[in-house]
């Protein structure tokens, strides 16, 4: 979706949606389990997925134990999002999301710096808010660096 021509409905709801991943993403940051859980559906069928091979959750209980330990333990961290698209269905109740995110990861307790995670999603409008009923975030893959040996034989 553009963000230019757009009504003033779906400039309203482009801007709330913007709001709740703002949102997410500065609980994050801070710590702020509160402000996380209020960005999601706590539905038994929202789906997560992150970044390492076991990190698939499949309803809210799950995921937000699992986060709220992750979360509450990586205080302190930046996170920059960019380059956020946003699309509203045409019934105006679902709307769908992509971006880039640049923060610190932690993974099986190492942390590093890493640019253009991609974060995807879909939300719900429920009662007035926007809330994430399905996300996942994945790593962008680097070829690793062949070492002198195999460069030789290129």
């Amino acid at each position: 979706m553009k963000t230019t021509n757009l009504s003033q409905a779906d400039s309203l709801i482009v801007t709330q949606v913007k709001e709740v991943l703002h949102k997410l993403l500065r609980s994050q940051e801070n710590g702020n389990i509160t402000d996380f859980a209020e960005c999601f559906a706590h539905d038994d069928d929202l789906v997560n997925i992150g970044t390492d091979l076991d990190e698939v959750w499949y309803d809210w209980p799950t995921f937000f134990s699992w986060m709220k330990e992750a979360i509450t333990n990586r205080q302190g961290y930046t996170i920059t999002e960019k380059d956020t698209r946003i699309v509203i269905s045409n019934d105006k109740h679902v709307a769908w999301y992509s971006q880039l995110i640049d923060t610190c990861l932690e993974t099986k307790g190492e942390i590093t710096r890493l640019e253009g995670f991609r974060h995807t999603g879909v939300l719900e409008q429920r009662h007035g808010q926007w809330v994430i009923v399905q996300s996942h975030v994945s790593i962008p893959y680097t070829e690793p660096e062949a070492d002198e040996e195999e460069q030789e034989i290129l």
